[in-house]
Parts: structure tokens; sequence; C-alpha cells
């Protein structure tokens, strides 16, 4: 059984013996104790060799009442502990560590959400997708990407490494267990999802350019299959909460789950050119918390643009991390039901192109 389908949504960890800390495991056997594809490194910088890798088990919400979050390396934001693994890569008087990891309660923040408040991020070609270098939450030198779903950020804790060093490091990683990861990219994000799985509330984090950061209530919502969605299972004879999906080919709806008690929706689609780039939409009914604000504030991350722009005979608010690699976000109202899509970065999007698929959203 692999780890998305053994959750039971009504366990909490309360028992100190079942709060285990952080476990040596080799990249490969990880697979199948994780809800994401896990990386290994098919270059190191000269020098360098991996000292270490080590699996921080999925557990249920909660925590001891004997046992701190630093004892299990559980962060202090929430009592959720989802799973990650983590490879330190080390050489004469240099040291980085790689961590890897499902973001899945929120979009991540303008793709770079690691580096967040880096003046100017630094993109650059990663495989099928777009990396990201620039100074961490801890001050460290830095760079993250987002391959096959999978967030994988990089921190250097010691000594240095060149940027051509970093960027070589994240484009060369592959699959530890290729058909571990090929059942783990044919899974819906929501059924991955730790928190819709244990029907818990994650972090309040930012979600990206504007400054809208809502709570998702994960503890309280409901899978749509495709045919649900086309049903908007949110309508009722006072209000009706359309779900808005891209025309044309180009993205692939993930998965969705409503919020009934919230009148909204959340949906995930993937770029079908790589699988992995997405464009995430909330969609609620203007007077519920998950309603952003209009018109929205920038958040506290630099861009290359925040905008008013005419677009689907209103007024979109419109942000780009840059305009060639993205992030790009959109936030707007029609009638009385709000709408907020996310895109993350990706070489197969430009700033127009973003703007041509919010104008093309109908319908299911």
């Amino acid at each position: 059984m692999t780890v998305w389908q053994t959750a039971d949504p009504d366990a909490r960890l309360t028992d100190a013996d079942e709060a285990v800390p952080l476990q040596e495991k080799a990249l490969a056997a990880a697979q199948a104790s994780v809800n994401f594809v896990v990386f290994e490194p098919g270059w190191l910088p000269e020098g360098c060799h991996v000292e270490a890798v080590t699996h921080r088990p999925e557990r249920p919400p909660g925590r001891p009442s004997d046992v701190s979050a630093a004892d299990i390396d559980q962060t202090p934001h929430s009592e959720g502990n989802p799973c990650s693994v983590r490879v330190v890569v080390a050489g004469d008087d240099r040291r980085l560590r790689l961590k890897q990891f499902l973001y899945d309660w929120a979009p991540p923040s303008g793709s770079v959400a690691p580096l967040w408040r880096t003046p100017v991020p630094t993109p650059f070609a990663c495989d099928d997708a777009v990396g990201w270098l620039g100074t961490d939450y801890k001050d460290n030198r830095g760079a993250c990407v987002q391959r096959d779903r999978t967030q994988i950020e990089l921190s250097v804790s010691e000594g240095t490494f060149s940027d051509d060093e970093l960027r070589q490091l994240l484009g060369g990683l592959t699959p530890a267990d290729p058909g571990g990861a090929d059942r783990v990219r044919s899974v819906p994000f929501h059924r991955l999802n730790y928190w819709t799985r244990y029907r818990c509330r994650p972090p309040v984090v930012p979600h990206g350019l504007w400054g809208y950061v809502p709570e998702h209530p994960y503890e309280d919502s409901l899978a749509l299959s495709s045919v649900a969605l086309g049903q908007n299972p949110l309508d009722d004879a006072e209000r009706r909460i359309p779900a808005l999906v891209p025309a044309g080919e180009q993205f692939l709806l993930d998965s969705a789950v409503a919020f009934p008690d919230a009148d909204a929706m959340e949906l995930v689609f993937r770029n079908r050119a790589n699988g992995s780039d997405h464009l995430w939409t909330i969609v609620s009914a203007e007077d519920t918390p998950l309603a952003p604000s209009l018109p929205p504030e920038p958040s506290d991350q630099s861009a290359e643009t925040h905008r008013a722009i005419d677009l689907r005979d209103t007024t979109v608010h419109y942000a780009a991390l840059t305009e060639e690699q993205g992030a790009w976000e959109a936030i707007w109202s029609e009638g009385d039901v709000r709408y907020a899509v996310w895109a993350g970065a990706s070489q197969f999007l430009d700033g127009d192109q973003f703007r041509a698929v919010i104008d093309s959203l109908v319908a299911p």
C-alpha cells in the first residue's frame, strides 16, 4: 500500500512512540513511502558526494504533549506531519541540502516560495521546467524548482557553490525509482494532498504576487470528478458558483475539490507539455472568507508587473514575476463570483499566452 492509500482522515498523532524523527533511507526505497516523485542527483559538483539521505515519514496531524516540533522535525506553523526527503551534498568546506516534498497547501508563492522576498530572483531552464536562484528564508544562497509536481528546494549551508553548479545539480536530477515515479504521476493532486486526506487545515502562507492569503478549508472538502464539476455541485436556488476551465488542449484538469461551507471550489490543471506546470484556480462567492478583496494589494514580493487590464468584459488584476517566464496571476469578479488564478513559472507560457488562457476560460 502506498502512503496516499493508507491515510485515516480521523487519525491524529497522540502516541509519542509513533512520533518518529528523520530516518536514513535510500532514495529509491523512499519512493513507496511518499506522495511525490523522488529525485536523485545525476551530477555532482567537483569533489562533492552525497553525504546523507534522510526521510521524514508521513504521520497523522497532531503532536503528543511530551514531544516538541523540533523532536520530529515538524514545522511550528502547523500540526501537520507530511513527508519529505532530504539529500545532503558535501565536499571540502562546503555543503548544501536538497529538500523534496509535495507543495500541497497552496499554490507555491510566485514559484519562488523558499526564495520569497528575493528582490530579483534569477530564472533558468531546468530540464522541462523553470528553476530559480536567490536568497532563501535562512539567508542562504538557494534555488528551487518544481519537477513532476515535486517541490525541490536547495539551500547552501556551508561554503560556496557557483550558480552554474546549482543549475547543473538541479537540472541533472532524475527519478530515483522510475516505476514508482510513474505510479505517483498517475494519481490526481488532491488524492495525494496530505490535508485533504487527513481532513485538516493547512498552514497559511503567501500565495503569490497579490496579497491574497486565504485559508484552504480542506477539513471540509468534497472531491469533484470532471462530471460533477460540469454539474456545478454548489448550485442552489439562491446562488450559483460557476467553475471555469481553460478552452483548448493546453491544460488538462488534474483534480478539483469543493468547499461547500465556504461556497467555493479549487481546481488544479496541468500543462500537457510536461504534466507538471500548474494552473491553480479558486472560485468563490464574493461574501465568503475565500473571496479575494478587489482591487487586491501587491504582496511583499517584488515583481515585473502589477496592473489592471481589460479582459473578459471586466477588470482583471494581473501580475507577473517576469513576463517571459512567470509566474503569472489574475484576480477578478464576474457578477457576485470572484476568481483567482495562478500559473507557475513555465517554459511553455509567457505573459501574453497566460492572459489568453484567462480570456479563454469557459464553463465546463
